[in-house]
């Protein structure tokens, strides 16, 4: 086989060779959540594992000038291949890398659970939702099931519940978000990441997928606004908006640190997409550093803040672009695929 030959989403069948699962393993790893839909990674199959590296050609400068946000993408694409790794009866075996890859292998065959599939069936589905978002409909126990995944992965999801806390949030999310609009160089990274309907490429946010200015200014928490003059915003929808609103923290603020709360993350989002919910973003006080320090302040968060997460049931939302596989995927000389 060769890679232009490999599907991108197509399970391999059960007796399928490792190169076969290693390679189905990157494809999924493909839809895990990153910043502006950037999917700054890239992979590589060698010595019987796979390679998580991060691409410093899909870096933000101008709001994630340490790469911190790019590594949490790329924790994140890291647990997404291990949850595609369970769910073909493989315990996943995890290694940090000197310069910073992860390394993941298949380690003790296992039995695979209805979970396990639940929630490889949720890599493709789980959807960003910037529309209204509400917590009401939402299962009596998804927040403890949120708080319990984060908690597996290392990290800590702090419910923002009490009426004090969420208007304390709000107004720091609000003043975060003008403070980076006032700034033209963000608006300026921002641009080159919007996709206007008929935009061939496989990456960035679709201008439909937000409220639109006039409705993300006034929703409950202010959100980036991703439409353009000429979009018709797609998730401005006369619905309640009233979410589950949580703090993603680590324990400390290295790159380790940020490679859990990726994990955390996409572990968190699948796990709300099981339970049918949708999410989205408040990370605008996150980028500001002093901002940031008063968000683990007023919040009382128990270590760094890394991402806020709005959660809720939401509307139908399409899928966004994923690159290729071939255009992210590589095999070193020992895991070439045959040519057809």
């Amino acid at each position: 086989m060769s890679t232009d030959s490999i599907s991108d989403l197509a399970e391999p069948v059960r007796d399928a060779d490792r190169l076969a699962r290693l390679t189905w393993y990157a494809a999924m790893a493909r839809w895990a959540p990153s910043k502006h839909n950037s999917q700054p990674w890239c992979f590589v199959i060698r010595d019987g594992g796979i390679e998580f590296s991060t691409d410093s050609r899909h870096a933000l400068p101008a709001t994630d000038p340490l790469g911190r946000e790019r590594i949490l993408a790329l924790g994140a694409a890291v647990h997404v291949a291990t949850v595609a790794m369970r769910s073909r009866g493989w315990k996943p075996t995890l290694l940090t890398l000197p310069n910073g890859s992860v390394r993941l292998a298949e380690g003790a065959s296992r039995e695979v659970g209805d979970d396990e599939r639940s929630l490889r069936r949720e890599i493709t589905r789980r959807r960003t939702d910037r529309g209204p978002l509400d917590a009401a409909r939402l299962p009596a126990a998804v927040p403890f099931l949120l708080q319990s995944a984060a908690k597996e992965c290392g990290v800590t999801l702090r419910l923002v519940t009490s009426a004090g806390d969420r208007k304390s949030l709000a107004a720091l999310v609000e003043r975060a978000d003008r403070i980076l609009v006032r700034r033209g160089t963000v608006d300026d990274e921002l641009q080159p990441w919007l996709r206007e309907p008929g935009d061939p490429r496989a990456d960035g946010v679709p201008s439909s997928h937000t409220r639109g200015p006039a409705a993300s200014y006034r929703a409950v928490f202010v959100q980036r606004d991703f439409s353009t003059g000429t979009s018709r915003p797609s998730q401005d929808r006369p619905e309640p908006d009233d979410p589950l609103v949580g703090v993603l923290c680590t324990s400390g603020d290295t790159t380790s640190d940020w490679l859990a709360a990726g994990r955390g993350l996409a572990a968190v989002l699948l796990r709300a997409s099981v339970n049918g919910a949708n999410a989205s973003y408040l990370n605008q006080p996150v980028e500001l550093p002093a901002l940031r320090a008063e968000l683990q302040s007023d919040l009382l968060l128990p270590g760094p803040a890394q991402l806020v997460l709005r959660i809720g049931m939401g509307g139908t939302v399409d899928a966004p672009p994923r690159r290729a596989l071939v255009d992210v995927l590589t095999y070193g000389s020992d895991a070439a695929p045959a040519p057809d």
